[in-house]
């Protein structure tokens, strides 16, 4: 292995601490943005642990893509100090990235989705309107039939 193929590696390790800083941020933001009953924010210690396992596991996959999954000691080191970057240099402008991109693509797609299901509960609900005006007059007539005869003669 080369000194510029290690450096690159050790680029790519940092780079991927200072993901690993800006995701688990992301992470706690976004439960915080959910009601103190919901499910997430209620467990986000336990989704922050499978969060920190599925983040070690992709570092250990880029290094397995990398270098054949060989480990250096200065591996852990570089996410350390990628992390750190993250705080001290890279943190407002991802975070105004991120705002960026929840702005223009996250908010017209749930509205979108909120559009959608609003007009599928306004069509139910005239579907059931209308077959409560069909039925209504059989149904007034089934009653008035079963109160008939339930009556004694």
């Amino acid at each position: 292995m080369t000194i510029s193929y290690q450096f690159l590696s050790l680029l790519a390790m940092i780079a991927s601490g200072v993901a690993t800083g800006f995701l688990v941020e992301s992470f706690r933001d976004s439960c915080q943005t959910f009601r103190p009953g919901a499910l997430l924010r209620r467990y986000q210690g336990f989704f922050e642990i499978l969060l920190w396992l599925v983040l070690g596991i992709a570092s250990f996959y880029l290094l397995f893509y990398l270098r054949d999954g060989s480990w250096r000691i200065y591996d852990p080191a570089a996410q350390i100090v990628g992390i750190i970057s993250y705080e001290l240099w890279f943190r407002k402008p991802m975070l105004i990235g991120r705002r960026v991109f929840v702005r223009l693509v996250i908010q017209p797609i749930w509205w979108i989705l909120q559009l959608i299901t609003k007009i599928i509960h306004r069509i139910v609900r005239i579907f059931i309107n209308l077959l409560t005006l069909i039925f209504w007059p059989f149904i007034k007539l089934s009653k008035k039939m079963n109160l008939r005869s339930l009556k004694k003669t």
